[in-house]
């Protein structure tokens, strides 16, 4: 196999191991909300729409 694969295997798995950590240290945006409490569109798909919440009575 050609070498120039693996080169190009390894640079994909350096970019993705470095994109994720600096992902992880990145602080939470201030104001952002809770997505459990989230209720503001119509995608009934989501599971965090509240018709995924409701409880029977």
């Amino acid at each position: 196999m050609n070498i120039w694969a693996f080169v190009w295997l390894a640079i994909l798995v350096a970019v993705f191991i470095g994109t994720y950590l600096l992902n992880k240290n990145t602080p939470k945006p201030e104001g952002c909300e809770d997505m459990s409490e989230c209720g503001g569109c119509n995608n009934i798909a989501c599971s965090h729409h509240s018709a995924h919440h409701e409880e029977e009575d």
